[in-house]
């Protein structure tokens, strides 16, 4: 049987697992509002180890986890790694931040460059941006202009680089 559940989830009249996940209550019949003694002895536990209240416990992973900081954004992997893009999209963060640099303003990149991103998709990438500088710059110094005609130079070769970039002295 369930313990007493954090008065954060009883003001609301819903149980953890109840809020955290509706449809399983639905599907398996399951009508009470408390959380499993396990779960609320865990959620005890990590609020002695921050000398917090259960309430604020179950508040903050609550919120951390059903309302995302950056809705728009998401992890994807690729080639290079893990990168950060505009959630649906291709778009990385870096890309758009590398636009801002380039003088764009957030609503010329939605309106104009990126035309298929909202605005409210730009913003957030940005804000994701602040919050995760040191991760995006080194993606900008690993991106930049002289780094991938490197790139392109040790997989092509000069000669053939040098035709690609319309540099080739004609024979």
């Amino acid at each position: 049987m369930g313990v007493p559940q954090p008065r954060i989830l009883r003001r609301h009249r819903v149980g953890l697992r109840h809020f955290a996940n509706e449809s399983f209550h639905f599907a398996c019949g399951h009508k009470r509002d408390q959380v499993s003694e396990a779960l609320y002895r865990l959620v005890v536990k990590e609020a002695a180890a921050q000398r917090r209240s259960p309430d604020e416990v179950a508040e903050d992973l609550l919120a951390r986890h059903l309302l995302p900081q950056h809705p728009h954004v998401e992890q994807v992997a690729s080639r290079s790694g893990t990168r950060a893009v505009v959630r649906g999209t291709r778009v990385g963060v870096d890309v758009i931040v590398g636009y801002m640099r380039a003088g764009y303003t957030p609503e010329e990149i939605a309106a104009d460059v990126l035309p298929h991103l909202t605005l409210a998709q730009v913003y957030d990438a940005l804000s994701y941006f602040y919050d995760h500088s040191d991760e995006i710059e080194e993606m900008l110094d690993v991106h930049t202009i002289d780094v991938w005609q490197e790139r392109l130079k040790e997989r092509l070769g000069e000669a053939a680089y040098l035709r690609l970039a319309g540099e080739a002295a004609d024979a």
